[in-house]
């Protein structure tokens, strides 16, 4: 993580382990490169940490920049398309403390509008394809609402407020970004999200009503973007957003597992008596399967691809089994209507937000040696 990063502060306060270098790709890449080929890749993504690159606001790491491309030229030499994406998670200190960060209109319009462009300049060599922000609507849940990132807030109207600067900050990034000659696409957190029955096994209203709205802030807000070309969000006023209907190439989405909602509104796993993975959810293939087609359905004239999908567990066995039955979904997707693609989240065992290195979900071990899931990830390829 950059030194200058919101998560590099996150960590120095102790509110998360520390990531040191994460999985290593600013080191090994070359080996890392050529074993996803080998695995039968296509394509992969890849982070521009805006921090990285632009530690303070104006001042540009040429050195960072270069490494980069060395990255992304080596990519492409072992066969793989490079897809860029311009935030996951953490954004320059400056940025988000100094400036509003993307809850800012101002903070988008200037400093977010010109980071994208200059992105899109400097990199376009090399770039095969961009993704402006992964899971906008979650980054902006935990650092909002559940504040289990930065920066930290807890607070259920500002965290619309972020959700919506999130969401129209990706939209600028598409509009800017849909007029280069490289494929867009979006990358949703996909999630079904279920009511929490109470101990006498009945789901009760509230649970219902709870649920209802998670569901429409995390699903339906942009579902409907990408339908309508409006954006709304409970208690903000409705903004419209077209370049969701025209400027994207590949609506993605990213999934995990299920989530439940108690009837306070708290989210918890769902269910509750499943096996759980080291996040602490239940990761099912079928409710996999169920976010690949809700969003199909919703969005027929839309190519859809899954931008991410991973289950982090140290068992082998389990990771294997789990990826070879979500894996046989992806195929049917393919068949039925012609799903796009399949991300897996991750290639190499590496950093977890909170969980640091004890969440492994990575196709490679930390010491590059293959995790039996990788064997059929790789059938799966061919």
């Amino acid at each position: 993580m950059a030194p200058t990063a919101d998560w590099s502060e996150w960590e120095r306060d102790k509110l998360a382990p520390p990531s040191g270098d994460g999985y290593g790709i600013h080191k090994d890449y070359r080996d890392d490169l050529a074993q996803f080929a080998a695995l039968g890749c296509t394509d992969w993504r890849i982070t521009i940490e805006w921090a990285r690159v632009e530690p303070a606001e104006g001042k540009f790491d040429s050195d960072a920049l270069d490494q980069y491309r060395d990255i992304l030229s080596n990519a492409r030499d072992a066969g793989l398309r490079n897809w860029l994406t311009l935030h996951h998670t953490s954004l320059p200190g400056w940025y988000l403390d100094d400036e509003g960060g993307h809850r800012d209109a101002d903070a988008r319009g200037r400093h977010w509008a010109r980071h994208v462009d200059r992105m899109a300049e400097e990199l376009d060599e090399f770039t095969d394809g961009f993704v402006p922000i992964d899971d906008p609507i979650g980054w902006a849940l935990r650092g909002y609402g559940l504040g289990s990132r930065p920066p930290g807030r807890n607070d259920a109207v500002v965290m619309r407020e972020a959700v919506e600067g999130a969401v129209l900050a990706t939209h600028e990034a598409v509009r800017l970004l849909s007029s280069g000659k490289q494929p867009v696409m979006t990358a949703w957190r996909a999630d079904p999200v279920h009511a929490l029955a109470d101990d006498d096994g009945r789901v009760s209203r509230e649970a219902r009503k709870a649920r209802q709205r998670w569901d429409d802030l995390l699903w339906g807000s942009w579902l409907r973007a990408h339908a309508n070309g409006v954006l709304e969000i409970d208690g903000r006023a409705t903004k419209e957003v077209p370049a969701f209907v025209n400027g994207v190439d590949y609506v993605g989405i990213v999934h995990d597992h299920p989530i439940g909602i108690t009837p306070e509104g708290a989210i918890d796993a769902w269910p509750r008596d499943g096996r759980r993975d080291a996040s602490g959810f239940v990761p099912e293939p079928g409710e996999f399967a169920e976010a690949i087609h809700r969003t199909h359905e919703a969005l027929p004239d839309h190519k859809l691809i899954v931008a991410g999908h991973g289950v982090a567990t140290d068992d082998d066995a389990w990771h294997e089994h789990q990826l070879g039955r979500s894996l046989e979904h992806v195929r049917e997707a393919a068949d039925d209507f012609g799903l796009a693609g399949y991300f897996h989240d991750a290639g190499v065992d590496g950093y977890e937000w909170k969980k640091g290195f004890a969440a492994q979900r990575g196709l490679l071990r930390r010491d590059r040696s293959r995790r039996p899931a990788a064997t059929t990830f790789a059938d799966a390829a061919r």
